[in-house]
């Protein structure tokens, strides 16, 4: 449970963050006109909304900033989705701390399980993972804690999934994180409809025209569903937490920047250019190589290599027009390029090297070389982040919404989350 407790946190920063942009002030104005009032805290805002309003502008702000954690089963940003989700339904019922992180956990083991059987071939293909997997954890998370029985429970599971989700087109744009919000409104929904009767394809996987078919050929695991509860995702393969506010295809690499800069000390004026050997998992995400947009920035390895070239640091202030757009930082784009290939012939697969690595080699004006491989950024499940640092990237979260409160003592008061007697205590 450790781990969970710790994805709340920095989720709940994400969302903190991510509360203060222009796209979620957007989504906040269009979604105070659409949703009534309720119990349930639209986080960094002083209204409440009903459990959908607020599990679908909590989503949306989770991942407006792409803070979120990542898991390399299905490749998705599960706690963005779920729990919104479970946050919003918890404190519609004044439920306990305990029951919101076992249905944190059941809604994201239930979709890591399933994106595991599907495999990553679905998002090769172009589906947004985290949209389309995203309604099965919310809605898995949200009827653990419902108390529903096992016909509503597969209703529910059955109109969530029906809907499918959004393409990796949507990348660069506010539509990514537009429909992450969706996906976590989505479970809430479908549980309240079930709830009330409403029913959905129970062989919404099976059936000929099913998501199994549709989506991924009919190739379709199903020992990681039969082993649900035996094994383990949030273990193996883990969650990613990020520590740069940017995709998480471009921290390997920058890492692998910074520990060169660091090492040697080598001035921006005399660096003449860097490769970034990657997989093309990286390549087709990262696909905005002179960005205009903050939004773009973040889908850009060459703005993460050209900002820690400069600043040692990729920040949340530096995805702003003043930074993206700054002659400095404009010409150490061309500097960079990004390489499709294999790893290294020196390197050997291993356990120890994640699906997104990089390998990255600095050459100098004065004809010196330099390489680092990284096959997991610091952050990752592999390298976990350490305490100290979760709580420094929840507490510039909080710094960075600008909303006052003690970041130490809701730090204190989601890291123990299982001592909560009331979800509405919860106040951002």
């Amino acid at each position: 449970m450790s781990i969970a407790k710790e994805l709340i946190v920095d989720v709940s920063g994400a969302i903190l963050a991510g509360s203060c942009t222009n796209s979620m002030h957007s989504i906040y104005d269009v979604a105070s006109e659409i949703y009534s009032l309720g119990n349930c805290n639209v986080i960094g805002r002083k209204k409440s909304f009903n459990p959908s309003g607020a599990a679908f502008v909590n989503g949306a702000s989770a991942h407006s900033l792409e803070f979120d954690d990542n898991c390399y089963a299905g490749v998705v940003h599960g706690s963005a989705v779920v729990f919104p989700a479970v946050l919003a339904f918890a404190q519609h019922k004044a439920l306990s701390g305990p029951n919101l992180l076992k249905s944190f956990v059941v809604g994201l083991e239930i979709e890591f399980a399933v994106a595991k059987a599907f495999s990553n071939t679905i998002y090769d293909k172009g589906w947004w993972t985290t949209s389309v997997l995203g309604s099965v954890g919310s809605a898995a998370g949200v009827a653990s804690l419902a108390n529903t029985n096992i016909r509503e429970i597969e209703n529910a599971l059955a109109l969530a999934i029906s809907g499918v989700g959004a393409i990796r087109a949507v990348r660069g744009t506010g539509a990514k994180h537009y429909y992450c919000g969706r996906a976590a409104e989505s479970g809430v929904i479908a549980n309240l409809l079930a709830m009330e009767g409403a029913t959905g394809p129970l062989d919404v996987f099976e059936d000929r025209n099913g998501i199994i078919s549709i989506l991924n050929d009919n190739a379709f695991e199903h020992s990681h569903i039969n082993n649900i509860g035996k094994e383990f995702s949030l273990l193996t393969p883990g969650v990613d937490i990020k520590k740069y506010p940017v995709c998480y295809a471009s921290h390997a690499a920058a890492d692998g920047i910074k520990s060169i800069i660091e090492a040697k000390d080598i001035p921006i004026e005399n660096i003449d250019k860097i490769i970034c050997t990657v997989p093309p998992i990286i390549a087709s995400n990262l696909t905005f190589h002179k960005p205009r947009t903050a939004k773009e920035a973040q889908f850009s390895l060459e703005f993460s290599i050209a900002l820690m070239l400069k600043y040692r640091d990729i920040k949340l202030e530096h995805l702003s027009s003043k930074y993206i757009l700054d002659p400095d930082i404009r010409n150490l784009l061309n500097k960079v390029s990004m390489n499709v290939g294999k790893l290294p012939k020196h390197i050997k697969p291993t356990r120890e090297i994640c699906p997104e690595w990089s390998n990255v080699e600095l050459f100098t004006k004065n004809g010196e070389s330099h390489e680092k491989f990284v096959g997991a950024p610091l952050g990752s499940s592999i390298d976990p982040l350490p305490k100290n640092m979760l709580f420094k990237k929840f507490n510039s979260c909080v710094e960075f919404s600008n909303i006052k409160f003690e970041a130490k003592s809701m730090y204190k008061k989601l890291i123990n989350i299982e001592e909560l007697k009331n979800c509405q205590e919860l106040l951002w």
